[in-house]
């Protein structure tokens, strides 16, 4: 009879000691969870956004086409003494949002309803090149030669008329609205992602 009480008694005492380990353990793992949740700050949300961020672009193909008033180099201007020339190119230029002016500032970070919201930067004209050739509207005799002298990307001239083709496809592209909302839109896109990924209890609006 002792000896049954005396093994009722171990096993009781057993029985509370693995409770009481288990509702221990469970307290410990779930304060540790909460320890090791990371801070949310509009910082650290920046971080991760500039970390993981790939330039999303739209790419336009103007044909541009100037006139080119004063030649500088003693070449052009024994050819072309007071006249204007008419150059024309195919313009490269990409346009999407540049991450680099997105800062903390943008970021609103509201810890209680669980909400990020980001202001993102407009779009902007990123980059513009040349594509292929410049090319040269003269008198077909002396084509030739013009051609060589633009054809020299160390000549003031051949800069000159490179600037004057960008400037002008720049101011083409810049009438079109369209592919700047559309980059953005693009941009938008891939931060929300970003964001949602690192922060997955979270609601995030980017705009």
């Amino acid at each position: 009879m002792n000896r049954t009480k005396i093994v009722l008694t171990l096993a009781i005492v057993t029985l509370l000691l693995f409770v009481c380990v288990f509702l221990y353990g469970k307290y410990i793992g779930k304060n540790s969870a909460k320890l090791e949740q990371p801070i949310v700050t509009s910082q650290t949300i920046l971080d991760k956004i500039t970390d993981q961020y790939f330039l999303v672009t739209k790419t336009i193909f103007a044909n541009s086409k100037a006139e080119i008033e004063t030649p500088k180099s003693n070449n052009w201007t024994d050819l072309f003494t007071g006249k204007k020339i008419t150059v024309s190119g195919l313009i490269r230029i990409d346009v999407g949002v540049d991450i680099k002016n997105l800062n903390a500032e943008n970021i609103i970070v509201d810890t209680r309803n669980k909400l990020v919201t980001i202001n993102l930067p407009a779009a902007e004209m990123l980059d513009s090149s040349l594509s292929g050739e410049i090319e040269v509207n003269v008198d077909k005799s002396i084509v030739e030669k013009l051609k060589g002298l633009l054809n020299d990307t160390r000549n003031d001239d051949y800069n000159l008329a490179l600037q004057t083709l960008i400037d002008t496809a720049k101011t083409q592209v810049l009438t079109e609205a369209e592919i700047f909302t559309q980059a953005r839109t693009d941009s938008i896109k891939l931060v929300e992602l970003i964001v949602k990924n690192t922060l997955t209890d979270y609601q995030v609006i980017v705009k």
